[in-house]
């Protein structure tokens, strides 16, 4: 009998161990699985999957620094998107159910439907960020270990400003790698006119004209800006801040009015005037239906800036450090009607802003923003100028 309990022993410890091993592999199959899954749902691939991103957040943050830049470091999605640490990640895969329905529903499944959704869904993403303190954005770049003499004037500013006050990345880089959505008081306000819309604006523009041309393409002489082709909503922003003299502009008290240019009227303008294309070059001449009167008309409406004189190169090293993180890589501005188009605009313009900025006339976008400007030296400015006159050259725009 003592033999036997020392064998029944021997057996069930050995078949103890054997079924531990078993569960432990199959826990360690599992948990290779669970996690190789979520790794996989982490990649760029894969959270383009469905044309919902691929057709529009994705062409977007293939414009930004974070998918391309001098550095060669490249952050996905994910990086933004999803928590580093497991527990969070999990927490963030479950959330993730709301918008797999929602990609089930067709609720943004053309870009009509997300262009509507997107105040909504970008609201929710950062809100979420607020409630981490940009906890992603943290994991690469942190306001304790920066460099500020390194970065921009601008950018140290309002570094500077954020840690003093808390802020969180989010508060600022909103529009980092997707485009913001349109204020909701300018929402409103058309894009696309109709005919008698349209035959309304070109009786407005008939008193634009008298200053900023025909085509809205400004004065050579930088006294007027061009307008055609520029952001409506920022158009519009500008003729807002014309009428309550928030930006004093003589020219413009005359018909910045409530009575001369009503709510309605500035958005039937600003929609006329950026759809007004001016192409930078002449078409080919079609010899076989050449006509010199069309030639004519099309080379009125010929608008390319001609090169400031400036060294292009550091000109562009400059915007690069200086202006691109607001006006955008291109220097076309950013969507939302928050930051104008620089590109294509007449040189002599921008050097008066710029002046105006330097002598604290017109407030940029802070009022200490005077002082950077007056510690850019002439010979920055002029390489500037030099490198956003070739901004609009054909086949520049990427």
């Amino acid at each position: 009998m003592k033999n036997f309990r020392r064998y029944f022993y021997a057996r069930s410890k050995r078949a103890g161990v054997v079924a531990a091993v078993f569960f432990m592999g199959v826990g360690i199959v599992f948990w290779g699985g669970f996690n190789t899954a979520m790794e996989a749902s982490n990649r760029l691939d894969f959270c383009i999957g469905c044309h919902e991103m691929e057709s529009t957040v994705y062409l977007e943050y293939r414009q930004s620094a974070h998918y391309s830049n001098a550095s060669g470091v490249r952050a996905v999605c994910a990086d933004c998107h999803v928590p580093k640490d497991w527990t969070h990640q999990v927490l963030r895969k479950v959330q993730a159910g709301r918008e797999l329905y929602a990609w089930a529903a067709g609720t943004i499944d053309t870009r009509e439907k997300f262009d509507a959704r997107r105040p909504q869904l970008a609201e929710r993403v950062w809100q979420s960020m607020r409630a981490s303190d940009s906890r992603e954005c943290r994991n690469c770049h942190d306001l304790a270990t920066m460099k500020r003499a390194t970065q921009g004037r601008f950018a140290a500013r309002a570094h500077d400003d954020a840690e003093l006050d808390g802020r969180s990345c989010i508060d600022c880089h909103q529009g980092i790698a997707h485009e913001l959505p349109i204020e909701p008081q300018l929402a409103a306000a058309p894009t696309a006119l109709s005919r008698d819309d349209r035959e309304y604006a070109e009786e407005i523009n008939d008193t634009c004209a008298g200053c900023h041309g025909e085509f809205g393409e400004g004065s050579l002489d930088g006294e007027y800006p061009r307008l055609a082709g520029m952001n409506p909503q920022y158009l519009a922003r500008q003729i807002e801040h014309f009428k309550s003299r928030a930006r004093l502009n003589i020219p413009m008290l005359p018909y910045a009015t409530e009575r001369e240019l009503p709510g309605e009227d500035i958005d039937i303008i600003s929609a006329y005037l950026a759809s007004i294309d001016l192409p930078t070059e002449l078409p080919e001449i079609e010899v076989e239906n050449f006509n010199a009167l069309d030639r004519l008309k099309q080379s009125k409406l010929v608008i390319n800036i001609a090169r400031y004189p400036g060294k292009i190169d550091a000109g562009a090293r400059f915007y690069t450090l200086e202006c691109a993180g607001c006006h955008g890589s291109d220097a076309y501005g950013a969507a939302g009607g928050t930051v104008p188009q620089l590109a294509g605009q007449h040189s002599v313009y921008l050097k008066r802003q710029i002046d105006l900025f330097r002598s604290g006339e017109r407030q940029h976008d802070d009022a200490r923003d005077a002082q950077i400007f007056q510690a850019f030296d002439d010979r920055q400015i002029d390489n500037l100028l030099a490198w956003l006159s070739t901004a609009d050259d054909p086949g520049t725009r990427h």
